[in-house]
This record gives C-alpha cells, sequence and structure tokens, in this order.
C-alpha cells in the first residue's frame, strides 16, 4: 500500500493513500477511495476497514440504504425470506421464538439502540429463566424455554441481514455469548419393558372386531415394528408398502395442522425399512378390511391409516390411545412411546446400532446411542458376566 506523506497550510503532516476496494459487484466498476490519517499505522487501519466496509456491504457501493423502523420490520422483513427455504416445521418453530421471546424483548429498539451489551443482558435473562424455571412432566414453564442459544441464532441471522441489506455498519449480535444452561433433570424415556409390551398385545387381540379397532390395532403393530413416528406412519400411502420385497418406505410425514409434508422430518429419516411377516399379515387385512367398507369410490391409491377418506389426526389419536393404555391399565407412555420401545428391544437382543440408527432414521449414530443405549438394562449385567468369563478363561 503506498501511503505518501504530506505537508498541510499549517505544518502539520498528514498520510494518505488511495485504496483499491474491488469490482463493484451491482455495476461491474472498478471502486476507487482515498483514505487519511495523521499517522501512517492510522491511514493504513482506514485503508483496511474501507475494503472490509466495502466487503460487508456485498461488494457494491451502489446499493441505497434500506431503512427500517425498528428491529420488528427488519425481523418480519427477514422472516418472509427465510420461509421460502425451509420446511413447515421449522417455519412454524422461528415464528413461535420471534412471537414469544425475541420481538416482546428487542422488536421496538431502533436498529442504532441495539448494542451487544443490551443483547447480551438479553441473553442472561432468558439462561436464567431457563434455568430457574419449574420442570413439570419434562418441560419448563412457558415463556421460559431452555433454548435460548436458538433464539440468540436467529437474532444473528436477522442482523446480517440487515448488514446485508445496509441498514446496519455491524451485526453486534457476533459479539454475544450465550451462558451455559445448568444439568438438572434428566428426561425420563416412556416404554413398554417386556411384561408391559405382553400386556399390550393381548389388551389388541381382546378388543371386538370392529373397524375402528382393526385401524388402531394396525398403526399400533406398525408403529411398535418399525420405530416410525407418527407423523411419519400417519403420512403412509399403500403404494409405500411393498408387500412382495417386506418394506416400507418412508418419504414424507404429517404436521400437527394435518398438512402432509413431502419430506420426512431430516435427511436421515427418508429411509426404507424391512417388515417381518406378522406385522405384514395385520396390513394386509386392514387393507383388506378398509377396500370392503370404503364408501369413497375412485381412491386409487388410499391413505393407509383412514376410513372413507378420512385421515386420522395427531391429536386426536393421542386422545384415543391414552383412552385404550387406561383400559389395559398401562402407563400412558404417548405415541412416541413406541419408537423407543422399538429401540429397546433391539438393543437388548443385540441388534447393531448402526440398524437400529438407520432403521429411526437418525441422521447421526450418536443420537440413537445417546437416547436408547441406557434402556439396555439387561446387557450391563450380562457385561459383568462376560469380563468374569475373560478372567476365567486366562
Amino acid at each position: 500500500m503506498n501511503i505518501k506523506e504530506y505537508i498541510k497550510k499549517d505544518g502539520t503532516k498528514v498520510y494518505r493513500t488511495n485504496v483499491y476496494l474491488g469490482v463493484d459487484s451491482l455495476t461491474g466498476k472498478q471502486v476507487r477511495t482515498s483514505v487519511s490519517a495523521n499517522s501512517r499505522k492510522m491511514c493504513d487501519i482506514k485503508a483496511r476497514q474501507a475494503i472490509n466496509k466495502f466487503i460487508n456491504n456485498g461488494s457494491t457501493i451502489a446499493r441505497e440504504k434500506v431503512v427500517f423502523d425498528n428491529f420488528e420490520s427488519l425481523a418480519l422483513s427477514w422472516f418472509e425470506s427465510y420461509k421460502l427455504t425451509v420446511k413447515a416445521n421449522s417455519i412454524r418453530s422461528v415464528k413461535n421464538y420471534l412471537k414469544v421471546y425475541i420481538l416482546p424483548a428487542i422488536g421496538t429498539y431502533v436498529l442504532p439502540k441495539i448494542t451487544p451489551m443490551l443483547l447480551q443482558s438479553i441473553v442472561n435473562d432468558w439462561s436464567k429463566n431457563a434455568n430457574t424455571s419449574e420442570i413439570t412432566s419434562g418441560k419448563r414453564e412457558k415463556g421460559k424455554g431452555k433454548n435460548y442459544k436458538i433464539m440468540l441464532n436467529i437474532i444473528k441471522r436477522i442482523l446480517d441481514y440487515g448488514v446485508q441489506l445496509g441498514a446496519i455498519n455491524d451485526n453486534p449480535a457476533t459479539k454475544v455469548f450465550p451462558p451455559k444452561l445448568k444439568t438438572r433433570t434428566v428426561k425420563k424415556i416412556k416404554y413398554f419393558d417386556d411384561k408391559e409390551l405382553k400386556m399390550f398385545l393381548e389388551y389388541l387381540e381382546s378388543l371386538e372386531p370392529s373397524i375402528e379397532n382393526q385401524l388402531h390395532n394396525a398403526l399400533y403393530r406398525l408403529l411398535l415394528a418399525t420405530g416410525l413416528r407418527i407423523g411419519e406412519a400417519l403420512a403412509l400411502n399403500w403404494s409405500d408398502i411393498d408387500f412382495s420385497e417386506k418394506l416400507v418406505n418412508v418419504t414424507k410425514t404429517t404436521l400437527q395442522s394435518r398438512e402432509v409434508q413431502d419430506s420426512p422430518k431430516t435427511k436421515g429419516s427418508n429411509r426404507i425399512i424391512s417388515l417381518d411377516n406378522a406385522t405384514l399379515q395385520i396390513l394386509a387385512n386392514w387393507r383388506k378390511f378398509q377396500n370392503n367398507h370404503n364408501k369413497v369410490i375412485g381412491l386409487s391409491d388410499s391413505v393407509v391409516f383412514s376410513y372413507d377418506g378420512q385421515r386420522l389426526i395427531y391429536e386426536s389419536e393421542r386422545v384415543r390411545l391414552s383412552s385404550h393404555l387406561e383400559s389395559a391399565r398401562l402407563p400412558n407412555i404417548g405415541l412416541h412411546g413406541f419408537r423407543h420401545t422399538h429401540a429397546s428391544l433391539l438393543m437388548n437382543n443385540d441388534v447393531n446400532p448402526k440398524e437400529i440408527q438407520e432403521r429411526l432414521g437418525h441422521s447421526k449414530i450418536t443420537t440413537t446411542l445417546d437416547t436408547y443405549s441406557h434402556l439396555a438394562k439387561d446387557k450391563k449385567k450380562e457385561t459383568a458376566e462376560k469380563f468374569s468369563n475373560i478372567l476365567k478363561a486366562l
């Protein structure tokens, strides 16, 4: 960098340099500017700051500065763009974070007033609430959630968007660090042990062969046999089940809003699961019964768990399962408890954790091990006995 020294009329020294910023991304023209300072070092610093500012503004000086009334107007503008890039579950989740936490905290602030100190104070308050909130049935009080790191990340993304639009020069959220969430309770996983599972299966066999009972027997048996999430099961069409190859193809899920999303929860959730003969027979019996009693004409590929064209709904199924379990005098493990039961059975019967991961649709095997390895209680005793036998064989 060529920094030249000049003497002003009053005899003081000044240092000046011409700075090449780059090619303007909007006009395609080269952009240059000049900076001056009272020392060579400060002149060099200003030159580098000018380059960084040009880059952070999208490598252009042609963009008009966008003005927002406050943080809320910036956040809503960002959210409209964000919704085009993610799935419905993510949209609903971020919308809730904005409504319950972020906008009430900083929505009315004008952008220049949002400082690292302000944001750190807000995140600290969220952390304090999460760490002191009462936990009931594994859930914290409303408005005192534990995901304040996610909320800070959303704020960072919104302010990055503001920088890109030229509404602000830098992002104060990058200087904020979320406090550590204290470990308070271990969420207990609800599932059937061997005795409870046997009781539940006997209960299902004892039910009258009504339309509703046959439908739910098929649903519960499939959930137990595959570890499917309830949303994945309710989204299945008969074309997703290959009876000859004994497979079920999982490619979509049902949201709580009743909408079917044309992709499962995560990339790893898109999978093919093998089925046992007993479960296939139960499904085949249900399909035959559904076809014989279906009043809706012209359904070439009907939903598996539906009747007369009406798809089962998550909330209704949650209540219905609760009623069944109460009648069977069993603990309410919830619909997700079938998935946990499936994993527990496989863990306790020496199935390779990698195979369990693939059946459950976890993106990482660590998720499978962290969530379910402690359920293999019987294996801990076997490990101790194996170690003893190893020593005896020395």
